[in-house]
């Protein structure tokens, strides 16, 4: 072992730190300090690329601002939504017509009292009370049906496996946070720092459609009315009531009896329903290839 006298071991250390001075030195002149990372630049901000993906009937709107769309996914069975049918209504017939013969014979008619195509039923009096010797039935007018048409009058394609894809420019007039927001890949493929999450959409083209739909006749039994007529203008003293419904003919009653003053009705039953077609299917188009597109998205 060797001892250092006290100045041996001060020149020792002034050697030492010259050395490393001198090490310091000589990587500041050859570069040799630590390596600083790579700035990785951002997308430019004119090329984002907003982009929906879900359901069809979904999708926001981009009208003119759309890029691209279609339908990604691998496709599967496909069959068509079921057919609908929007709602019928029950309408009250405005007229009573009043006859001198218990037939109702056309060539006997006596009066007609209108209540007017706003009718909602309330009480209605008579300008001029009919008479009880004038007349000896009345005639009661079944209420109206109205038709049923299709929710859709060509129902959607049901797809397995495949969602809708659309592409906007940024500049839409709404905002939604259902959007991917998305850039091309820089040149080298790779995607950016802030938008790493690769995506490849391989759309279809679709033009297949569904026979159009159809609704059946309304049931015009469940719209049924009944008709009451009253001795008094203000519908007090009760005459008679005559119930109809949507599937009867004009009815004919001759158990009315007293002057006529006033008239009410009121639906008993307003439940007139149609029948969608359930024969639907792909009648006519084809699911073709279409362009790939890969984007680097935030999510």
């Amino acid at each position: 072992m060797v001892t250092l006298t006290t100045d041996q071991g001060r020149e020792v250390a002034a050697a030492m730190r010259w050395v490393a001075l001198s090490t310091l030195a000589m990587c500041v002149l050859i570069g040799c300090s630590s390596p600083v990372p790579e700035e990785r630049p951002d997308p430019d901000p004119s090329q984002l690329i907003l982009v929906w993906d879900g359901r069809y009937e979904s999708a926001p709107r981009c009208e003119d601002k759309t890029l691209w769309e279609g339908w990604a996914g691998t496709p599967g069975p496909v069959e068509c939504e079921p057919c609908e049918c929007g709602p019928s209504a029950c309408f009250l017939s405005r007229k009573v017509r009043v006859y001198s013969s218990s037939t109702c014979s056309s060539r006997d008619e006596v009066a007609t009292i209108d209540a007017g195509d706003s009718w909602d039923g309330t009480c209605m009096a008579l300008d001029n009370p009919i008479p009880s010797d004038s007349y000896a039935a009345v005639l009661i007018e079944p209420p109206i049906v109205s038709g049923c048409g299709p929710v859709s009058p060509v129902p959607a394609l049901r797809r397995t496996n495949m969602t809708f894809v659309r592409a906007c420019s940024p500049d839409i007039d709404f905002f939604s946070t259902d959007f991917l927001h998305c850039y091309p890949p820089q040149p080298n493929g790779e995607c950016w720092d802030s938008y790493r999450i690769r995506r490849e959409f391989s759309l279809y083209n679709d033009t297949r459609t569904c026979s159009p739909c159809s609704c059946s006749e309304p049931s015009r039994d469940k719209c049924r009315v009944e008709t009451k007529l009253y001795y008094q203008a203000g519908c007090s003293e009760e005459l008679g009531s005559v119930p109809i419904s949507g599937l009867d003919e004009p009815l004919c009653a001759d158990t009315i009896h007293g002057q006529i003053g006033a008239i009410r009705a009121a639906f008993v039953k307003d439940e007139p329903t149609c029948a969608p077609s359930t024969d639907s299917k792909v009648v006519s188009g084809e699911l073709e290839p279409g362009d790939t597109h890969v984007l680097c998205c935030n999510r």
